[in-house]
């Protein structure tokens, strides 16, 4: 277990088989319930975009990047700056794969690195996340329902490079289903299916604190509560990974 959680209603699913079986009959439901999500709009929104931009980055080629390989998933959380730093003066290597969770993004580009994926839904500064795709960074647009307008808006940029489709719903040809719920904890299903060697976490903070670099405007009260709520689904969905027996780390200043 990497984060206490057994005070969690999503505590019972950590040990349920990791499969998207089990994805799609008890997390997916629980979370809609968990926060008034409607999965037919999740739906609807994927066939909108899928349509006319399907993912144009295989799976298999994405394997081939992670498996067997140490990922660091870097997350936008409030001591995002510290742990990154850790993470360059004492475990950075040539051969790690760098994946940022949206807009963590913003600050691991600030610092002159260019991550190789980005698993984002678009809520963070978009035009970093265009920006780190330019010089080579490989984009997993998660789309809900909830994020369709900022999809469409950007989607023709984004489609000119390499990217992916994700949902959290049931795939369509051109997209895929990872697991996963916020853009950090996609990170962890998304490396721990692709048989990753280890995950380092940087900026893995899950706190009452909203990080800096977590979003583009100032969360009123309802926004900063639905957010926390956020947070107890995701330290659930990354103890599921962990008790795979995929070995997971927190790297920490």
């Amino acid at each position: 277990m990497i984060f206490d959680t057994v005070e969690s209603s999503f505590y019972e699913l950590e040990e349920l088989k990791f499969s998207l079986q089990i994805w799609d009959e008890y997390w997916y439901p629980k979370i809609c319930e968990f926060l008034n999500i409607d999965d037919n709009e999740d739906l609807k929104a994927l066939q909108q975009i899928i349509q006319s931009h399907p993912s144009n980055y295989s799976e298999i080629k994405l394997r081939n990047i992670l498996e067997e390989k140490l990922v660091y998933a870097i997350a936008p959380g409030i001591h995002l700056e510290e742990d990154f730093s850790e993470y360059l003066e004492k475990h950075a290597k040539a051969s790690d794969v760098l994946i940022s969770a949206d807009g963590a993004t913003s600050y691991v580009i600030s610092q002159g690195i260019i991550p190789n994926f980005i698993v984002t839904d678009l809520d963070g500064a978009i035009g970093d996340q265009l920006t780190a795709q330019l010089k080579g960074s490989i984009p997993i647009v998660h789309v809900h329902g909830d994020n369709l307008e900022a999809v469409k808006a950007n989607i023709t940029q984004i489609s000119k490079k390499p990217f992916i489709i994700s949902t959290q719903t049931t795939p369509l040809p051109g997209s895929f289903n990872f697991f996963g719920f916020t853009d950090g904890d996609r990170i962890i299903c998304l490396s721990t299916l692709m048989s990753a060697s280890k995950i380092g976490l940087i900026g893995y903070d899950f706190g009452t604190k909203i990080g800096k670099y977590s979003k583009m405007s100032k969360l009123n009260k309802e926004a900063k509560k639905r957010k926390l709520k956020k947070f107890t689904v995701a330290k659930s969905i990354i103890n599921w990974c962990s008790n795979t027996g995929q070995d997971i780390f927190l790297v920490k200043k």
